[in-house]
């Protein structure tokens, strides 16, 4: 890891060179951002300048907002119906068979899966999708299990593992560590949640597409970067977790990773892709959520937009939450 007085110095530098004070807080990853237009098709040139300037305004939060019915935030917009799938019962299936139209024949294919994913806001809608595409490829499932205890660091050790017994720490969930129970198949995609090999490209974030599931090694080749192709391996390794919601620190010995033909919106920061999909089955809760989802993408006809609010009426509505002051610091 790169220690913390080289950022230092790099930040001085260039606030010397800007001549500012402060670098002012960065609210939008313009660099991850490139809408490729083409040279000959000037309708395709005209929407996707459309599209840049429809992306800019959501990042901006000059957008027309209003308040629907049943909700009490004034932050809502429309989303362009070219944009939206059409409405269905189970806007899963649609937008994994679009973003992830045939899977059952390229899945082991790396140039397919690294081209694209699907981004939500939650943790939970993550898992729907992964688990819904793994029933989608051929090939046997191999399930891992972790070993959860209690730390014996914690104070009464003895009396929280009689409070809370191996069956419950199997079925606890955290953000940002593996879980209890994670199945996969040869060549799915998976994510690194922890930083195992920073100089060999294994930091938290990459992407691994499993070429052999071992008992104890998951093998792979990491997905994009200046390392693509490079073979990994993967160990179990024990994870200590803290949650201010229980009195105790767990210890879970398990893979660093998870599926991830889906991710969060936060962690798909930092991908441009040829597909994607973003699927609402709630809306964003935090300032500029839906400009980082919907700005992973090179042109407009690569993004698809499932919106599946509780009121039918309202499937092209969703939230865009700005925050104004944002904007005012850095003016």
């Amino acid at each position: 890891m790169i220690h913390r007085l080289s950022y230092e110095a790099v930040d001085r530098t260039l606030c010397d060179i800007m001549n500012v004070p402060t670098i002012g807080p960065q609210y939008k990853p313009f660099v991850n951002m490139r809408i490729i237009s083409d040279p000959v098709n000037t309708a395709t040139n005209f929407n996707d300048m459309t599209f840049t300037e429809w992306v800019l305004s959501v990042g901006d939060g000059t957008l027309p907002t209003q308040k629907i019915q049943h909700t009490t935030e004034n932050d809502w917009i429309q989303i362009p119906s070219s944009l939206l799938i059409p409405e269905s019962d189970n806007p899963i299936s649609d937008l994994a068979n679009i973003v992830y139209h045939d899977l059952p024949t390229s899945f082991g294919s790396m140039a397919y899966i690294k081209q694209r994913a699907i981004v939500t806001p939650t943790n939970q809608a993550v898992s729907e999708i992964n688990s819904y595409l793994l029933n989608e490829i051929p090939g046997d499932p191999k399930t891992y299990y972790s070993s959860d205890t209690i730390a014996s660091e914690n104070a009464n050790t003895s009396i929280l593992q009689e409070q809370y017994p191996p069956e419950f720490l199997n079925s606890l969930s955290f953000n940002g560590a593996p879980e209890h129970e994670i199945t996969l198949k040869p060549f799915t995609p998976i994510m690194l949640l922890r930083n195992l090999s920073p100089s060999n490209g294994l930091c938290n974030g990459t992407r691994i597409l499993v070429t052999k599931l071992g008992e104890n090694v998951i093998y792979g080749l990491i997905i994009g970067g200046t390392l693509e192709g490079s073979p990994v391996a993967i160990p179990r390794i024990v994870l200590e977790i803290t949650n201010r919601r229980w009195p105790f620190t767990l210890r879970r010995r398990q893979f660093p990773i998870r599926l991830c033909y889906a991710m969060t919106i936060n962690k798909s920061q930092g991908q441009t892709l040829e597909q994607i999909g973003v699927l609402l089955t709630r809306p964003v809760f935090s300032h500029g959520q839906l400009y980082v989802a919907i700005s992973r993408v090179r042109s407009a006809k690569g993004l698809h937009i499932a919106v599946a609010n509780t009121d039918g009426k309202y499937r092209d509505f969703t939230r865009n939450i700005v925050y104004r002051e944002v904007f005012e610091e850095l003016e």
